[in-house]
C-alpha cells in the first residue's frame, strides 16, 4: 500500500521583506503519516498548518522563496527535490482558499483538469468526472460555470478534481470548514474507504475526527507527540488552551424574540433569481433561486443561518446588505428615512418604507465568505482606516483607532501588506474594518474559517458590544448552538425551520434530514 509520508527534522522561514525579519515558521518537525491512515493536525491561526502543506505539496519554496531544511519523503520519493507538476499522482492538496486552484471557468474542466494534463482518454476522464460529482452528491454542477458555485461548492469541486486524480496521499488544508455536517460525514466515510493516506489541517476539532487514526498538535511551529483516540490529559489541555476544541460554558441565552422588542430588519415576501424571466412549474409564475417568507432580526438579537451548501444562505446575506436586488417583495431596515442625530432608539423596521439599497450598504457590514472580495490597499492601516477618512473623522482620532483595532483583533503591524497575512489573519482584517465602522447589522459569512473556537467566539463578542444585531451565516453547528440567541434552518432557497430549541445534535440531525431538497446557486 502507497501513501507512507514521513517528514523529519524540517525548518522553514520566510524570507525577509522590506522592514520584516525573516520568519521562522516551521521549528524542527518530524512524524509520520502511515499508508492508508487518515492523520490530523490541528493548529489555531498561524500556527504554520498552512506552510507545512504547501511544503508537502512541493509548492513552497519554490513559489515563495525562504529557508528549508530537513527531509520529506513519501514511497521513497523526495518531495522537497520534485517540482510540483511531477507528483500529481503522488500527493495531491486542497487548498484553504478554493479560489487559489480554480483554473477554469465550468465545473467539469475543473475537475478534469489534471486528468487532461496527465494525457488520459476522453472516455476515462468523463467517466471519472461524473463519478467524482456523483460522490459528493454535485451532480446538478455538471453543466455549471464555476462562477455560479457557492463557497462550499468550490470546496466541493475541488476535491472533486482530487477524486478524479485519487494521488496516494491527500493533503486537505481547512478543508472540512466550510463543508455542511453531512457533506464533511460522507467526505470522511469516502476517504476511509478509499484507503489512501490523508492528512487533515484544521483550526478545529470536529467530532467527524472519531473516525481519524493519529493526531498531532500544532503550535508555535512545533508538533506534540502522536496521539490516537481518547487523547491524552495532556494533549486535551494544549487544544484546549488553543481554543481547538468546542470547550464552552454556556451563557444564559436571551428570551425569544416578541412583540415587545422592535425589528431592526423585517423581510416579508422576498424571491430572487439569478436568472430572471425563467417560467416555473407554475407557468406564470418565475423559478425563484431564493424565495423568503418572512424573516425578522430583533434588536440585540444573534442569529445563525444553517443549512446545506448552496441552499441559498450567502445570497439571502447579500440581498439583506443591498448587493443584490431582490426581484419581488421588501426589505425594511429600522431608522430608514431618519437622520441619525434624530433616530429614536425605538424606531422599528416597519415604522417607514421598504429600505433603498444604498440604505442597506451602510445599515449593514457583510463579510464575504472570501476575504479577500474586501480587502484591496497595500497595508494594514491603509485597510483599516479607508473608511474613517471617507466619513470625515480627524486623522488623530482615526490613529487612536486603527492601533486599537490593530490591538483587538491580533493583527500585524500597521505597515504589514495583507497579501503576506494569513487567510486567518485577513479575515480578522476584515471583520475589523467593518468594526470601526460601527455599523448597527453585521453579517457574518463563514467568518470562522481558519478560526479557532475561541478565537470566534471573541469576535462576536467584540461586534455584539457595538451593534445591535447580527446574523451568522455559518456551517459550524458548535459555534451556532452556543453563540446564537436563534438559530433558523434554509433550504431549497427557503427558511424552513425557526429552531428555538438547539443543540449541536439536533442541528445535525436536521441538516441530515434537509438533504436533497434542492440547490438555490450561490
Amino acid at each position: 500500500m502507497k501513501g507512507q509520508l514521513t517528514v523529519s527534522d524540517l525548518k522553514f522561514e520566510y524570507p525577509e521583506y522590506a522592514e520584516f525579519e525573516a520568519d521562522q515558521v516551521l521549528r524542527g518537525l518530524s512524524f509520520c503519516c502511515r499508508s492508508g491512515e487518515i492523520t490530523v493536525i490541528i493548529g489555531g491561526a498561524e500556527s504554520g498548518k498552512s506552510t507545512l502543506a504547501l511544503i508537502l505539496a512541493a509548492l513552497v519554496p519554490s513559489h515563495t522563496g525562504g529557508q528549508l531544511s530537513g527531509r520529506v519523503v513519501l514511497d521513497g520519493l523526495d518531495i522537497l527535490g520534485s517540482p510540483a507538476a511531477e507528483i500529481i499522482e503522488n500527493c495531491g492538496i486542497i487548498f484553504q482558499d478554493p479560489e487559489k486552484q480554480t483554473v477554469t471557468t465550468d465545473c467539469f474542466s475543473e475537475a478534469a483538469f489534471a486528468l487532461e494534463s496527465l494525457g488520459l482518454a476522453e472516455e476515462e476522464i468523463i467517466s471519472r468526472v461524473e463519478g467524482s460529482f456523483e460522490t459528493l452528491g454535485i451532480g446538478h454542477l455538471l453543466e455549471s460555470g464555476t462562477v455560479e458555485t457557492s463557497g462550499g461548492e468550490k470546496k466541493k469541486l475541488a476535491i472533486a478534481g482530487q477524486l478524479c486524480v485519487n494521488p496516494d496521499l491527500w493533503i486537505m488544508d481547512e478543508t472540512f470548514e466550510e463543508l455542511d455536517s453531512p457533506s464533511r460525514v460522507k467526505l470522511l466515510d469516502s476517504l476511509k474507504d478509499n484507503r489512501r493516506s490523508v492528512l487533515i489541517f484544521t483550526s478545529k476539532y470536529y467530532d467527524i475526527f472519531e473516525k481519524a487514526d493519529a493526531f498531532y498538535h500544532l503550535r508555535d511551529g512545533r508538533l506534540s507527540e502522536r496521539e490516537e483516540l481518547p487523547f491524552s490529559p495532556g494533549f486535551t489541555l494544549g487544544l484546549r488552551e488553543d481554543g481547538l476544541i468546542p470547550d464552552f460554558v454556556t451563557t444564559s441565552r436571551r428570551p425569544a424574540a416578541s412583540d415587545s422588542l422592535p425589528d431592526l430588519i423585517s423581510v416579508r415576501d422576498l424571491a430572487f433569481s439569478y436568472s430572471t424571466g425563467r417560467e416555473g412549474i407554475a407557468g406564470d409564475h418565475w423559478a425563484f433561486d431564493l424565495n423568503i417568507d418572512e424573516f425578522s432580526l430583533t434588536d440585540g438579537e444573534i442569529v445563525s443561518i444553517v443549512g446545506r451548501n448552496g441552499c441559498g444562505k450567502s445570497t439571502f446575506g447579500k440581498l439583506l446588505c443591498g448587493l443584490l436586488i431582490q426581484d419581488r417583495g421588501e426589505i425594511r431596515a429600522a431608522g430608514f428615512g431618519v437622520p441619525a442625530a434624530e433616530e429614536p432608539a425605538a424606531m422599528t423596521a416597519q415604522s417607514g418604507p421598504p429600505a433603498s439599497t444604498d440604505f442597506l450598504n451602510s445599515f449593514c457590514a457583510y463579510m464575504f465568505q472570501n476575504p479577500d472580495y474586501q480587502i484591496f490597499l497595500p497595508t494594514v492601516y491603509q485597510e483599516l482606516s479607508w473608511g474613517l477618512v471617507e466619513a470625515g473623522i480627524p486623522h488623530s482620532e482615526i490613529k487612536e483607532r486603527v492601533e486599537l483595532a490593530i490591538e483587538n483583533f491580533n493583527l500585524p503591524g500597521a505597515s504589514t501588506p495583507p497579501a503576506m497575512m494569513s487567510y486567518s489573519a485577513r479575515k480578522r482584517l476584515q471583520v475589523a474594518v467593518y468594526y470601526l465602522l460601527k455599523r448597527p447589522v453585521f453579517i457574518l459569512d463563514e467568518a470562522d474559517t481558519g478560526l479557532s473556537y475561541h478565537d470566534f467566539k471573541g469576535l462576536i463578542e467584540q461586534l455584539r458590544s457595538i451593534s445591535r444585531g447580527i446574523i451568522i451565516i455559518t456551517h459550524n453547528l458548535e459555534l451556532a448552538a452556543e453563540v446564537s440567541d436563534r438559530v433558523l434552518g434554509m433550504s431549497g432557497g427557503r427558511i424552513t425551520e425557526d429552531l428555538r430549541e438547539f443543540s449541536t445534535d439536533s442541528l445535525k440531525t436536521w441538516l441530515s434530514a434537509s438533504a436533497g431538497s434542492g440547490r438555490t446557486g450561490r
